[in-house]
């Protein structure tokens, strides 16, 4: 499990490696209301693509480990479907984009809705090929392609930005280099692994709704937990302070990437477990799950916070020095994501607990951030976003403890920590001395 995650976890490192190039140049050549604007089109592609979901490119870690025959018809009516849901979904935001980017103060909603919908398209079906390759355990397609597709965009909207210093043109890079991946990835499917073939097709569709509705019920209330303290700022603040604060809130998601990376190789083992009622096995499994989590959490919230303050001076100049606060807290909230009760709900098919816990802290939130809002500006605002998010992952897992036989643990002991850094270490230096050997050997 751990070395399946390791290239998707590789993969998407090196990904997002090549995506910071983006700010950094960005911020340079941008003024700082464009620069906002820049980052509102990413708040709003994430949000209103996890508005309009209905979990069905999610729910192929579901159906297809179960039904590999089929995987083929299981993809296709992800796609048809998820073209559907947003063809419908952006027909009326296009209707109401002017009075929607009013009343969020995001101007980039009206100027640039044709784009975030190109966009947003091909990037909800890059995801469900990448979702068909991990479900089918192509790993390290998955990982070429997350590097290569993130590469490609980064490079044109670099090149881009540096010959018009225009925002509009650098969008339109951006989604052209997208559409070439998703043609990519889509030409692999068809013809290396006969991704789209099946025993027999428009099938199941009721099924894979149902699950993937209550799901992605559950998904659109993350995200909007998740994101909606930004909107708080854009809203009270205005574009450019937008700008300052989306600086205190990029990460370098070490944290993040590798708990989802570790995720989408543990739900299909969870679903397997799960499928026989092994229940100690999925204890088993958990533990393993939460003490690569904490191995890597700790020591990366450590580092960042020690490194906070030249990097925040690095990546986005003086000019957002005050951001720094904000990346400090948003880092520390990030301990919040050892705690993934839905890999074992998702298993079970239990994925209405996701919904209560989600929508409990989400209807809190508003009070919440406007309290955080009013005590410390956009240093409280974050602040109250860490409760929120830390208290949302530690109430799934308290609710997961009450439905099932063998209680899951919150923490781990400082030994098996210990324990999981030197098989590493071992397993590392194992692979090098064999490569070595190799090589020696090829001589």
């Amino acid at each position: 499990m751990l070395n399946q995650s390791l290239y998707i976890f590789a993969s998407k490192i090196a990904g997002y490696a090549v995506r910071l190039i983006l700010p950094y140049f960005l911020v340079r050549l941008l003024s700082v209301s464009d620069f906002g604007a820049y980052r509102q089109f990413f708040l709003l592609d994430m949000y209103i693509g996890a508005l309009l979901q209905l979990g069905l490119t999610q729910a192929l870690y579901y159906f297809i480990p179960r039904d590999v025959r089929n995987a083929g018809a299981y993809l296709l009516n992800s796609v048809l479907m998820n073209l559907l849901r947003l063809g419908i979904g952006f027909t009326v935001i296009g209707l109401a984009s002017g009075p929607i980017s009013q009343w969020l103060n995001m101007a980039i909603l009206k100027d640039a809705f044709w784009m975030l919908t190109l966009y947003s398209v091909t990037m909800i079906l890059a995801v469900s090929c990448d979702t068909y390759l991990i479900a089918r355990q192509k790993v390290k397609a998955s990982a070429a392609f997350e590097v290569l597709g993130q590469t490609l965009a980064s490079v044109v909207c670099v090149a881009v930005a540096f010959l018009t210093r225009r925002l509009d043109a650098i969008l339109i890079g951006l989604v052209a280099a997208r559409i070439v991946q998703l043609v990519a990835m889509s030409a692999y499917i068809h013809w290396r692994l006969h991704g789209f073939k099946s025993e027999r097709y428009f099938f199941g569709i009721r099924e894979q709704i149902r699950y993937g509705m209550v799901l992605g019920a559950s998904g659109p209330m993350f995200t909007m937990l998740m994101r909606l303290h930004e909107f708080f700022v854009s809203r009270y603040y205005g574009t450019e302070a937008y700008g300052i604060y989306s600086a205190g809130c990029t990460e370098l998601p070490i944290i993040q990437l590798f708990v989802q990376s570790l995720a989408a190789v543990a739900l299909v083992q969870f679903a397997k477990l799960e499928q026989d009622n092994d229940w100690e096995g999925i204890r088993a499994l958990w533990r393993k799950v939460l003490t690569s989590s904490y191995a890597v959490a700790l020591p990366v919230i450590a580092v960042l916070l020690l490194v906070s303050k030249p990097l925040i001076l690095f990546m986005f100049t003086e000019t957002s020095a005050e951001a720094l606060p904000i990346f400090q807290v948003n880092t520390l909230a990030k301990i919040g994501l050892v705690f993934n009760s839905a890999l074992v709900l998702r298993a079970m098919n239990r994925n209405d607990i996701s919904i209560w816990t989600n929508a409990i802290t989400l209807v809190l939130a508003p009070l919440l951030l406007y309290v955080g809002m009013k005590l410390g500006g956009m240093v409280g605002i974050i602040a109250a976003q860490a409760l929120l998010m830390i208290g949302c992952r530690l109430l799934g897992n308290v609710i997961l403890n009450r439905i099932i036989p063998a209680p899951l643990p919150y923490v781990v002991r400082p030994g098996e920590l210990l324990d999981f850094y030197r098989d590493t270490w071992l397993k590392a230096r194992e692979r090098i001395s064999s490569r070595r050997r190799a090589r020696h050997g090829g001589l």
